[in-house]
């Protein structure tokens, strides 16, 4: 102990006197050496270059992105997403991993910079080797200790990607050059503490104690008698294998998956997506191309090409697929890889005349019909992907060449024939569009033009018995609040959101125009809206065609109307108190469009100020934007599944074993996939939505029948 202290008083006394802190940046490496290091260096990263470039190749071939560029945007993103690293933090060991290994490879690749660029400037100014430029004092004593720091981290992350890889989870992708590209890490880490050990060894200074690693495996050394004149000889030797496998990394980056963090950061910074927003098909495309959606991968934009290239396959998006969960056959991490291949030859095909220049097809070839038609839409994928790879896109652009190629068959097809023809998906007459409001009085926009809210109804509120209850609640509520509202009636038609998402663009565009021309007639300014998916047409598509409208769902609308007093919960219990009540969060609802707590507001409202009862609401497992999909979106709700064979089997079955007394929800989807799916497994749990159990609840003095 005392030894320890008086050599670290020496070190003190030594650092104080000592008029330079810095070491030779060559030491011990012959001039000769030098100039083939710096040849070789030079070499790498030509190859580093050249596998740049003919990746940037292959973004080129794609369509010009529309989107705006802005400065700002790209440097807010910068510091929030890469370099704070915000999106792969919270998922425990691998979140950990890569931040460390992410941070020990971007602060040595900044070190050896800096390094680099003390040597280049002191041999501009002529400078002897112990006349640094910038390397000397207090800022090489902070650089030495912080590259000795994030040199462990970066070896803490290999190994932690290591055990990962070992253990070999199902959803993340596997491939040989991925245990070279750790090992390599590996070997690169450790070789440099070892030079910098023998460095230290062979020509020690007072400055060492700021390598700490450094230094501490001098010792070791030390211990083992390794003198200085054989570390001199051993550090010249390992200097130049840990130089040589740094080089060969570099090389080889853009041709493994590390060039991951090359495209994934350009498209981070280019991100110009909203989640639950699509691109618009004009008629001057359709007959330029001759075909709607993407048929090669030349057609997609270069921005999803670089998102190819940005996939990892860490597996995130299929763990949070609730199609893969249900058995289905679509990964979006496999998808993503299976199109990713079909690059190369698509870019031979068109640009080397290979192939007689016809690029292979993606769907029905790299990529199954079925598999396309799987998807609900939900957004999981894009919102777990760290990299903002958006599989969700390359789905429904691939579904709209289907469309377009007549590939679709069955009972969503005849469901999108139903829309053009009757105006909604179940083809029911246009006459009995306003059935459900029988003996309610209901305003409609021709008898109340001064309304000030309308109150879109939706096709499964108008034609399904069940969910026609919502709408019905919902017009009680609104009367008990005065609320001056209108509805369309017969003129309301199906806003189109499952025609587009199922890929038919021009059905779409169809529906939406017609009832824009609608709207614009009664100069609505304001839709309440109980449909998630109409809410976010009517917010995200609409305004690509002129719409523009204050659009509110319902549970946000209901929540206002609380909360100024407009609809008064009495201090009498009512049977509800005595009920359990869970709720599912709708993927468009909260993933989408982020209402998450406004539902959960009007299923805690006290019925009894007495006993402070809030209805005992339980959170299920998975909840708010982490929601787990029913299986309707995306056009699901059309194909002909029978309930066990339902992508929301699962959410039943979690939903049933809570134990709850009912459900609520906010979707009219949901409302009737979880009914359905709850009803398979025979269990008791009833399905409601929030507005009915808020109804349920709320003095309704002036209201008219019940529903």
């Amino acid at each position: 102990m005392q030894t320890d202290l008086t050599g670290w008083v020496v070190w003190k006394l030594q650092f104080a006197a000592a008029p330079l802190m810095t070491r030779e940046v060559f030491g011990n490496i012959p001039e000769s050496s030098q100039r083939i290091f710096y040849g070789i260096a030079c070499l790498s990263l030509l190859v580093f270059g050249g596998g740049v470039f003919r990746r940037i190749r292959y973004w080129k071939m794609g369509k010009p992105s529309t989107s705006s560029f802005s400065w700002r945007a790209l440097v807010r993103r910068f510091i929030k997403e890469i370099i704070t690293q915000k999106r792969v933090l919270g998922r425990k060991t691998v979140g950990i991993a890569h931040v460390l290994l992410f941070s020990g490879f971007v602060i040595l690749g900044m070190g050896t910079t800096l390094i680099g660029i003390e040597h280049w400037s002191a041999d501009l100014l002529g400078r002897e080797a112990d006349q640094p430029v910038f390397h000397f004092g207090w800022y090489y004593l902070i650089y030495e200790f912080v590259l000795d720091t994030f040199g462990l981290a970066l070896l803490i992350g290999c190994v932690l990607f290591m055990k990962r890889r070992w253990s070999r989870p199902s959803s993340l992708g596997h491939h040989p050059s991925d245990w070279i590209v750790l090992i390599s890490f590996l070997c690169i880490g450790v070789s440099g503490y070892l030079v910098e050990s023998l460095r230290i060894l062979h020509h020690p200074s007072p400055a060492d104690a700021a390598s700490f690693i450094g230094r501490t495996g001098a010792m070791f050394l030390s211990s083992l008698n390794v003198d200085s004149a054989s570390a001199g000889k051993l550090h010249f030797g390992i200097w130049w294998g840990h130089s040589l496998l740094s080089f060969s990394f570099i090389a080889g980056f853009p041709f493994t998956r590390l060039f991951h963090a090359i495209a994934g950061m350009v498209n981070i910074l280019c991100w110009d997506k909203e989640m639950g927003s699509m691109t618009p098909i004009t008629l001057e495309e359709l007959e330029e191309t001759g075909k709607t959606g993407v048929e090669t991968p030349g057609d997609f934009t270069r921005r999803q090409l670089i998102e190819l290239d940005s996939c990892v396959s860490c597996g995130r998006c299929e763990e949070a697929c609730p199609a893969f969960e249900a058995g289905k056959p679509l990964s979006p991490k496999k998808l993503v890889q299976d199109i990713r291949a079909t690059v190369p030859t698509a870019y031979e095909s068109v640009n080397l005349k290979e192939g007689n220049g016809h690029p292979p097809c993606i769907a029905g070839n790299a990529v199954k019909d079925e598999t396309l038609w799987s998807c609900t839409t939900c957004s999981a994928c894009v919102q777990v992907c760290p990299l903002n790879v958006n599989p969700l896109g390359m789905i429904t652009d691939l579904r709209r060449f289907l469309i377009g190629e007549g590939k679709l068959r069955g009972s969503a097809a005849n469901a999108l024939q139903k829309i053009q023809l009757s105006g909604n998906p179940w083809g029911m007459p246009q006459q009995e569009r306003f059935h459900w409001a029988e003996g309610l009085e209901v305003p409609t926009a021709k008898d109340n033009p001064k309304f000030e809210v309308l109150y879109w109804v939706g096709c499964a509120a108008s034609y399904d018995r069940r969910v026609s209850k919502v709408a019905r609640a919902m017009v009680q509520l609104m009367k008990t609040a005065k609320v001056n509202f209108a509805v369309l009636g017969k003129e309301e038609r199906c806003n189109g959101e499952s025609s587009r998402r199922m890929g038919d663009e021009f059905a779409f565009q169809e529906s939406a125009l017609g009832n824009i021309e609608t709207l614009t007639r009664y100069q609505v300014k304001k839709i309440v809206t109980h449909c998630p998916h109409c809410l976010n047409t009517f917010q995200k598509d609409y305004p690509q065609f002129g719409g523009e409208y204050e659009v509110v769902h319902h549970s946000v609308f209901l929540d206002e109307l609380v909360a100024s007093g407009k609809l008064r919960v009495p201090n009498s219990p009512s049977e509800t108190q005595n009920k359990t009540t869970g709720y599912h969060d709708p993927c468009y609802l909260a993933r989408v469009n982020g209402i998450t707590e406004e539902p959960r507001k009007l299923l805690k409202i006290k019925t009894s100020e007495k006993n402070g009862n809030d209805c005992g609401v339980i959170e299920l497992p998975r909840n708010r934007k982490q929601t787990a999909c029913c299986g309707a979106g995306g056009g699901r709700m059309w194909f002909d599944d029978s309930p066990e064979q339902r992508i929301g089997g699962s959410r039943c079955r979690e939903v049933n074993e809570t134990g709850v007394d009912q459900l609520g929800t906010s979707c009219p989807f949901c409302l009737i996939m979880m009914k359905d799916g709850l009803a398979s497994i025979d269990s008791e749990v009833v399905v409601k939505d929030v507005a009915e159990i808020l109804l349920e609840k709320v003095s309704n003095d002036s209201a008219d029948a019940q529903p």
